[in-house]
């Protein structure tokens, strides 16, 4: 059983569930009667460390996501009101948030995933910048054959690579509204230090943007259908 997580009040229909995150589950989605919600902070974490972690390399991981006020929830309060939130960096589960049994789920226990939330004044987005210990010294170019061939025919996994300009790493406002999952990193002197970012819009892969592309893989449907153009948020940014 995962780390912090109590007895299952329905243990009976676990096995009919599969966990609807079409990078890690696609051919059992085809296949599937019923289908899990994904959480938006394991979903970032999971895509952006997955290829790592399946293949060995990740020893260690720390990890800090940062969230905006559409995480907190459809009930008002004072975490997503936004004269409280303005100016504000606002770190609320600096350990044992519940997502964390979601990322073992997935990731399993090989490689312990150690992270913190921070509210930011953003309204949607969750960002993730992680700080990964390699159990062997790899190159930059090493990184990226594991991610390209982790990810070449994913149709919402991109890899960042900017060398120069705003943009040069995955950040929630390019991702806002749509169904993308951003990914990119730096290596550090010595190979054996990498930091990962990676970006999604909360309300869109890590929720309702996963939800329809594991609909449309199990009803046969090509799984971009309904997904490859953003959402208008014009009004959040007004």
């Amino acid at each position: 059983m995962p780390t912090g997580m109590g007895a299952h009040p329905a243990p009976d229909w676990l096995n009919r569930f599969v966990y609807g995150l079409p990078e890690v589950n696609r051919k059992r989605l085809q296949s599937a009667q019923y289908v899990s919600g994904v959480g938006c902070n394991a979903t970032v974490t999971n895509l952006g460390l997955g290829p790592l972690v399946r293949a060995g390399l990740a020893d260690r991981v720390f990890a800090e996501i940062k969230v905006g006020s559409s995480e907190a929830g459809n009930t008002p309060r004072m975490s997503s009101h936004h004269p409280v939130r303005s100016g504000a960096v606002r770190t609320y589960a600096a350990t044992g948030h519940r997502h964390q049994a979601e990322i073992e789920m997935v990731l399993g226990t090989q490689a312990p995933v150690h992270f913190s939330l921070t509210a930011i004044e953003m309204v949607r987005g969750a960002h993730l910048l992680a700080h990964v210990t390699l159990r062997e010294a790899q190159t930059e170019k090493d990184i990226w054959r594991l991610y390209r061939a982790a990810y070449q025919d994913e149709p919402f996994v991109r890899l960042v690579n900017g060398r120069s300009g705003l943009h040069r790493l995955p950040e929630p406002r390019i991702v806002a509204g749509t169904n993308y999952c951003d990914i990119g990193f730096e290596m550090d002197t010595g190979g054996q230090h990498l930091v990962v970012v990676a970006a999604i819009d909360n309300l869109g892969k890590g929720a309702a943007g996963s939800a329809v592309q594991s609909m449309n893989l199990m009803l046969g449907f090509d799984e971009r259908a309904g997904l490859e153009f953003p959402v208008s948020i014009r009004r959040e940014h007004e």
